[in-house]
């Protein structure tokens, strides 16, 4: 709990502040309710149900994810969507389910110059696949350190470059090479991680080099979250979508265990990781070898993106995308009092409960011009993986795509704020937000927290990989009535205690101020941009930019 001050007495200029804002939040839920309409009891009651145990964690191809699309379908339809798949609100999405047993033990052993050294499963490394069969068998394999395991031509980078790693497991350090660098200062970006840096994009480089295993080195100051939440991640069941191309196995191990491992090569961590981060770093081979043994649980399977759409009013075949995936962890490792469900409650059952409020009150006020595209994606958890189908597989010609807005999640703790945060900066769609926060009296802040690299951790990434411009905010962190850093020590106890944990449940203590505040804004941006005739673009400089201008040059041939 943070205090308000040593005293617990407001000084007189602070009380006169906090009740100006009390005027202006008056004000500005007045204005709101004429333009707006959103049911706090809706909201809180689509969140506790989506959330509650009945829903098993709302995890893809389980029953959990039967109960959790047939509850938005409804809602959809009576909040009078139209299906968005021809007759139908559901979009199949292919997938392979694979679960790594815990019998017998999983394991992970090396074989070095000064013998066998073993790994115990998630508390030193992780392990997972998602091919589709009943047992891993991975003996001797060739073990390479590949530095970030980077091959980025426009910044000259190419960390597998000269190295043949087919067949062999590489070991890669997560983030990108600069990131212990101050903001803007390195090659890529310094703090701010890249999409490089992403977990999810060194799993498949490793895999389009023919690696047969990759290992991804963890820390919490490279990764920006604790090991426990990899383990609480991957430990249970992991989803992937079909494909007929080869996969990689893929494992994280603990800083520490893998200073255990490169020992046994005969080589020093630290002076590699140094390295690996200069221009010019060649692939090592540690000199020790690789097995993997474990079994697996596996099966094929469909899940589902649910999509409801309103038409618009005079440029039908144009589209504003929302969206907030459905899914979360289902059943995880338990807790200490034994919980073993992961709710998900914040994440992201929130944010579909903020879809259908969105979407209800879209229908209230009548059609826009533009048509408004309501998307809740599956495997979102797993790697962004019903996001990537869509985009994909688009029902949506993305050349009339105008945008995709993500709620993911809303604020649901700490109360309205002063501020937003814009993570997705660099688009077009930039100057809508700062204008609609500017009607809210807000400020638009950078993102506080670049290292984390949440501009590639939603669903936005599959939307801006295909072309489509995002918008991507965090949540305000200045909250109105409370004392600096309030906020902040708020975030970083949700994301210690909380995130992709049990405890991620319904709290009917919360203060739902900042959801419906955020509402307000998310509201009326799709409006602006349902309403308007503007086709935005990401900046010419951003990595995303050449993928849009494809897009809307393919629309125009």
């Amino acid at each position: 709990m943070v205090k308000a001050s040593a005293s617990g007495v407001a000084l007189p200029g602070t009380l006169l502040r906090n009740v100006a804002w009390l005027l202006i939040i008056v004000v500005l839920a007045s204005t709101a309710a004429a333009s707006e309409s959103f049911s706090l009891q809706r909201l809180k009651h689509d969140t506790q149900i989506l959330s509650s145990d009945a829903f098993e964690g709302r995890a893809p191809l389980t029953s959990g994810e039967g109960k959790t699309v047939s509850y938005i379908v409804h809602a959809m339809k009576q909040a009078g969507l139209k299906p968005g798949v021809g007759d139908s609100y559901l979009q199949p999405v292919p997938m392979v389910q694979t679960e790594t047993l815990r019998s017998p033990e999983p394991q992970f052993t090396i074989m070095g110059p000064s013998g066998r050294a073993s790994f115990a499963y998630l508390h030193d490394v992780t392990l997972n696949t998602d091919r589709d069969t009943p047992q891993i068998d991975l003996e001797s394999s060739d073990v390479v350190f590949i530095g970030y395991g980077i091959d980025a031509p426009e910044h000259h980078w190419n960390d597998y470059a000269g190295t043949d790693v087919r067949g062999k497991t590489v070991v890669v350090l997560v983030n990108d090479p600069d990131w212990r660098n101050p903001l803007g200062k390195g090659e890529f970006g310094g703090a701010a991680m890249t999409y490089y840096g992403r977990w999810d994009y060194k799993f498949r480089e490793a895999a389009r080099h023919g690696a047969a295993a990759a290992v991804l080195i963890h820390s919490d100051a490279a990764a920006g979250y604790p090991f426990s939440i990899v383990s609480s991640s991957t430990g249970a069941t992991r989803d992937s979508l079909a494909s007929p191309l080869p996969s990689t196995l893929e494992s994280w191990i603990t800083h520490a265990a893998a200073e255990k491992l490169f020992r046994a090569g005969g080589w020093n961590l630290e002076r590699l990781e140094d390295a690996a981060s200069k221009q010019g770093f060649k692939a090592v081979s540690l000199n020790v070898k690789a097995s993997f043994h474990f079994k697996v649980r596996a099966k094929r399977g469909s899940s589902e993106n649910v999509i409801g759409v309103l038409p618009g009013k005079t440029r039908p075949n144009e589209y504003v995308i929302y969206t907030a995936h459905w899914d979360h962890l289902g059943r995880c490792p338990p807790d200490k009092s034994g919980d073993d469900i992961c709710n998900g409650a914040i994440d992201n059952a929130s944010g579909v409960a903020g879809l259908l409020e969105l979407a209800r009150a879209f229908q209230h006020y009548g059609p826009t011009d533009r048509s408004i595209v309501f998307i809740s994606t599956t495997g979102e958890e797993q790697g962004f993986l019903g996001s990537e189908y869509y985009a994909t597989h688009p029902l949506y010609p993305l050349a009339k795509t105008v945008a995709e807005i993500d709620l993911d999640p809303l604020n649901m703790m700490i109360g309205a704020t002063h501020d937003i945060s814009l993570i997705a900066d660099r688009t077009e769609l930039a100057a809508v937000v700062r204008r609609v926060a500017a009607s809210q009296h807000r400020v638009v802040t950078a993102d506080s927290e670049p290292e984390q690299g949440d501009r590639y951790r939603s669903d936005t990434l599959s939307f801006a990989r295909a072309g489509v411009p995002v918008v991507l905010v965090g949540g305000g962190l200045d909250v109105i009535g409370k004392p600096k850093g309030f906020g902040q020590h708020a975030l970083e106890v949700y994301n210690e205690l909380h995130y992709h944990q049990p405890s991620d449940s319904y709290d009917p203590h919360w203060d739902w101020s900042g959801a419906l505040q955020d509402l307000h804004f998310f509201y009326r941006i799709g409006d602006q941009l349902a309403r308007g005739n503007s086709w935005p673009n990401w900046y010419a400089d951003d990595q995303f930019r050449a993928a849009r201008d494809a897009v809307l040059k393919a629309g125009r041939d």
